[in-house]
Parts: C-alpha cells; sequence; structure tokens
C-alpha cells in the first residue's frame, strides 16, 4: 500500500493505492480521498466508484518468458538502443526532469488550465522512484513510478522533442528500453506487477487502429484488467467544487 498527500487551492487529496480492504486508512485533514485497487469492492455508501482500464506486465514470469511477448517492433527498439550505448538509471534530477515534464505536457496539448494535474518537482521527489534516459550524456526523457511492495506503476512520461527523424527514432528506442531496464529493477524487488498505464479496450488481438500511446503499451504483450477508484468527500459542498473544477478543465 502507497499512500500520498497534496494540497491544491483549497483542497488536499489523499490517495490510497492498493489497499487490501476500503476504510483501512483514515486521512481526517483531507477533503477528497481516492482508493486505487485491483480488486472490486463493490459499491460502497458515501463513496463514488469508478473503473478504468491497465495493462499491467507479471513480472513473476522469467525475463525470458516476458522478453518473447513483447511486440517485434519494441524489441528491436530496446536492442537498438542498447547498440547505441543508450543508458538508462535511476536519478535524482526531478528539476530537469520537471523541466522536460511541463514542456513535454505542452506538446502534447494536455488541457489543464488549473494546474490540478501538473505534478509538482517536490511532489515527484517526496513519493516517486525516477528513472532517466541518456545517450551521450544528454537526458533524452525518464519515467515516474510510484511503488509499493506488489506493485509498480508509471505516473509520469516526458521526453524531449526533436525535429529530426534520426533524433525521434533514438526516442522511441530510448523509450522502449527504459520500460525493459525497469521491468528488470522491479522484478529484482520481487515487485510482482509492473502498471504501464490506461488504455481504452481490453480486446486480444492489438490493432494499430489504437491511439500511440495505447498502441505503445500494448505492445509490451501485458495483460488489460480493471482499476476500480473508490472516492469520498468530506462535504457535499466540496464534492460539487470538485466535480465543477473536472469539468471547467475540460473547456479549452
Amino acid at each position: 500500500m502507497l499512500i500520498t498527500k497534496r494540497k491544491f487551492g483549497i483542497f488536499n487529496f489523499g490517495n490510497i493505492y492498493f489497499a487490501e480492504e476500503p476504510f483501512s486508512v483514515a486521512l481526517p485533514d483531507c477533503n477528497v480521498i481516492t482508493y486505487y485497487t485491483y480488486k472490486n469492492w463493490g459499491d460502497i455508501k458515501g463513496y463514488e466508484k469508478n473503473k478504468c482500464l491497465r495493462t499491467i506486465i507479471d513480472l513473476t514470469q522469467e525475463c525470458d518468458a516476458i522478453w518473447k511477448r513483447i511486440n517485434r517492433q519494441h524489441k528491436r527498439h530496446i536492442q537498438r538502443a542498447e547498440k547505441n550505448g543508450t543508458i538508462v538509471k535511476m536519478s535524482n534530477n526531478y528539476k530537469e526532469f520537471h523541466q522536460i515534464y511541463k514542456q513535454f505536457l505542452k506538446q502534447k496539448d494536455v488541457v489543464d488550465p488549473f494546474g490540478l494535474n501538473i505534478l509538482s518537482s517536490e511532489f515527484m521527489q517526496k513519493y516517486g522512484v525516477l528513472f532517466i534516459v541518456e545517450n551521450q550524456s544528454e537526458i533524452i526523457g525518464g519515467n515516474l513510478y510510484f511503488h509499493d511492495k506488489d506493485t509498480a506503476f508509471v505516473v509520469s512520461t516526458a521526453y524531449k522533442n526533436f525535429e529530426n527523424t534520426i533524433e525521434n527514432n533514438k526516442k522511441a528506442d530510448s523509450n522502449c528500453y527504459l520500460h525493459w531496464k525497469a521491468m528488470q529493477y522491479f522484478k529484482k524487488m520481487n515487485i510482482t506487477k509492473y502498471d504501464l498505464g490506461d488504455v481504452s479496450s481490453d480486446d486480444i488481438k492489438i490493432s494499430h487502429k489504437l491511439n500511440g500511446g495505447e498502441y505503445f503499451k500494448r505492445c509490451f504483450g501485458g495483460e488489460v484488467v480493471s482499476l476500480y477508484k473508490y472516492t469520498k468527500f468530506n462535504s457535499h459542498a466540496n464534492k460539487l467544487l470538485f466535480h465543477l473544477w473536472n469539468f471547467l478543465q475540460t473547456l479549452e
């Protein structure tokens, strides 16, 4: 289980990841509390329930078995990154990664006028584990992870934008390579699940019609599972304000 707390504006947010059962943690100073779990606890009075799909790699498998399930194109990216001297390592350089992260969100046209979903570098450093990928001593990008004793999941991914094709190919190589090395690292920690993030479909056959990010995740060969979010507000007024805030973020 992992607990994060974050203050933004008038709200104090508490997130509880992968608790074995509901109500196992008390966060009385939080206005909004959300449990994230792969278990379906059913409908719980006082909590809003939402479900999304995630793609997960089973790290209890041998590395060879994980490798066999990875898409052939991803394997080529990984092998090319190794050949070109790309380096993946854990880092405390959260400030530089944060600058890349903010620029990355801007390039992706992420709509977040209030900055609610943009994490601070201090928050990243307090709760996260940062992996960066370098080539010729230049940081190309990185992944921020949260983890507990059983699950590691990607919180944020960010890469520099390159204008020429060669450099963009290097970015694709580095992205695949980082995930592969991170899986190996977390496997050595006896973590059993590597969560690549949200997907929209649980179809067994992976289609090129999927958007680029989802196709990228699915090509690692993971299983698609449900993630449940249970959210509780400490007052009806805060609930209305929170939903209004989320609605306004959808407006450009």
